[in-house]
């Protein structure tokens, strides 16, 4: 039990600043108890049972349009208030992707995307793999493998066919260059743009920029 509240809380840590202004909406995770095993459900902040408690691990705190919820055979699933399933959430460190920068990668067809935490699928699950976004960006593999790294001791993927970058706008760029007046980008067909540290395209670069 200490295990499954510490997941409950690390969840709440990592997204506390995602609602800022909580407008009541939501549902609360309650508890059953059969025999020896504890299960979840959801309901209104005046008790009223929405969700039934199946679910293994209650994994949201406030579920305002959707829960991360643990099913009985182990499988990690986003449900909404109707309780349906509306995304397979990747699976990282044992558990459900973290939130990096509002979006969490999740997993249709065996191909990766990412969602935010209403269940709104931001990119759509096309990648064999992805990294989390950071400075906006997020770093995308067709093809390959996963292997594991003995000297680094951690798994890694390899053998990609095509390697590149993706930001939230679903634009994609094989290069990414720093140079001292900032990011560049560059596309396939050579073009390139200058982006800030939320990924966004802010300005075309007309000279060629010089590559190290």
């Amino acid at each position: 039990m200490k295990k499954i509240i510490f997941i409950i809380t690390l969840f709440i840590c990592a997204n506390a600043p995602l609602y800022p202004q909580d407008d009541g909406d939501y549902l609360i995770p309650f508890a059953e108890m059969r025999g020896d095993t504890q299960y979840f459900g959801y309901e209104t902040c005046d008790r009223n049972e929405i969700i039934k408690a199946k679910y293994r691990i209650a994994y949201t705190d406030k579920m305002h349009k959707m829960a991360i919820v643990m099913r009985d055979d182990g499988q990690w699933i986003g449900i909404d208030r109707n309780d349906n399933v509306i995304l397979y959430p990747f699976i990282y460190d044992n558990g459900p992707d973290y939130v990096f920068e509002g979006l969490f990668r999740f997993v249709d067809n065996d191909k990766i995307g990412f969602a935010n935490l209403d269940g709104d699928k931001i990119i759509p699950a096309e990648f064999d793999f992805v990294e989390p976004f950071q400075d906006g960006l997020a770093e995308y593999a067709y093809g390959g493998h996963s292997e594991y790294d003995h000297l680094n001791e951690h798994w890694a993927w390899t053998g990609a066919a095509e390697t590149g970058y993706i930001n939230k706008y679903g634009q994609r760029f094989i290069k990414i260059i720093k140079t001292e007046e900032g990011r560049v980008a560059c596309m396939k067909d050579n073009r390139r743009f200058y982006i800030d540290d939320k990924g966004k395209i802010i300005k075309a670069v007309k000279a060629v920029v010089k590559e190290e």
